[in-house]
Formats: structure tokens, sequence, C-alpha cells
């Protein structure tokens, strides 16, 4: 487990810690609100609202993963690459930020719920952990979504970081933290699949170089049935 991370066995709780900012799997931090307002917005066109209750069970049948700012609001000096076109934006690697470029990937969404988060001493990332404290200064301002059995199967879904968090390698971090998570926690994984709709160069390296993806080959077949909360 990297460094940072910590589970708890009985509950599949995951939690990560960076520079004060909280990748959880917790279910109940997440605020339904927010999150049906990123649901709803044109960001995230492959997704619409759902009722609360709707959207609890979802999220109680998924293995979700949250990031949890320490302030509101990015600070002021953060420098970012839109001239760029977001190039560089989570890795100097040259990997395009997801946030920009793949579907199921949203570029925005307000919150007006708070969260929980879990900060360590310093600046470094912190392998201690204690439950997270209530605080009003925290929000969401990332999302990620796994449909899984826990043991066999892997679909990544709903994947956003806000705009102004963008820049400061997040969102690399995340789906790092999925991956890690996937890794872990399934060894009788047989495979892990996610849908791309725009970007398809980037969106293939991207998650090629972060979960190990590529697009399927040989004599399978994919099949596919659009049900009524299918938006695009």
């Amino acid at each position: 487990m990297s460094q940072g991370a910590s589970t708890t066995a009985q509950s599949r709780t995951w939690t990560w810690t960076r520079d004060g900012f909280l990748i959880s799997t917790d279910p109940s931090l997440i605020p339904i609100p927010a999150l049906n307002k990123a649901f709803a917005s044109k960001e995230m066109y492959w997704a619409s609202p759902l009722p609360e209750q709707a959207m609890g069970e979802m999220l109680a049948n998924s293995l979700s993963f949250g990031l949890y700012s320490p302030t509101p609001l990015p600070p002021r000096s953060r420098t970012t690459d839109t001239e760029a076109g977001e190039e560089g934006v989570f890795s100097t690697s040259g990997i395009v930020d997801p946030a920009e470029t793949l579907h199921e990937i949203a570029t925005s969404v307000r919150t007006e719920s708070s969260a929980r988060q879990n900060q360590g001493p310093d600046d470094r990332p912190s392998s201690s952990r204690s439950d997270p404290d209530p605080d009003p200064e925290s929000s969401l301002i990332g999302f990620a979504r796994g449909v899984t059995d826990r043991v066999t199967f892997f679909y990544l879904t709903d994947v956003y970081i806000q705009p102004e968090w963008q820049g400061q390698g997040l969102g690399k971090w995340l789906i790092s933290c999925v991956q890690e998570c996937v890794e872990d926690s399934m060894p009788y994984l047989r495979r892990t699949m996610c849908i791309i709709g725009h970007a398809r160069d980037s969106g293939v390296q991207f998650y090629g170089k972060l979960m190990k993806m590529e697009p399927l080959q040989g004599e399978a077949m994919v099949l596919a049935w659009k049900g009524p909360g299918c938006s695009f």
C-alpha cells in the first residue's frame, strides 16, 4: 500500500491523504446535493440527476471515491496550462488532463454542502489515520465511482475534478488511488473497464498509464443496451 493510504478491513473503507487533501471511499462523506448538482450539469452529459434516495442507493451499491479539499477555494497562486490545452496538468510526462478530454469525466461541479477531511501534520503524505472531523471549510472537489462486485469486475465511471482545482496533480492522484484499491483488494479480478467518448487517443494513454487499460482486441465483443437513464 502506498504512503498516505490506509484501510479498515471490516468496513472496507479506504482513505488517502496528501497535503491536506483527503480521498475516501466512505459514502457517508459524500454530499448528495452537491453530487446531484454535478450530475445535472452539462459537463456530465452522460449522467442526469437522481432522486436523493436513488442517489443514496447508487452510492451504497458502488465503490465511490470522494476527493475533499482542506479549503473551499484553491490558492490564488495556482498556475495552469490552459493555453497548452491543459497538457501536463496531472503529470510532467505529457499525460493529458482527463477532466478536459474524456467521456465520463466532468469539467466542473459546484458544491453547496461540505464534507469531512483528514490532514496530516505537515505537507507530506501521512500514513497515519484518525476518523476525519467535520470541517465547514472542506468540500467535495472530485469524484470517481466504481461499479463492481468487489471480487471479479470493476467498471470506472462518473469521474471529475473541479476546474479550479486542476493543475495540482489531483486527478492523476485520484485515479492512481482507484487503481491501488483495485489491485490490492481484488486478487480474483477478471477485468476493469471504462468508456471513452472524446479525445480517444489521450484517453487510451491516460488510462493505459494509470490503470493498465487498453482497447479491447481479439474476438471478444462488448454488447450494451441504453437504458432510460442514458443521456448520450
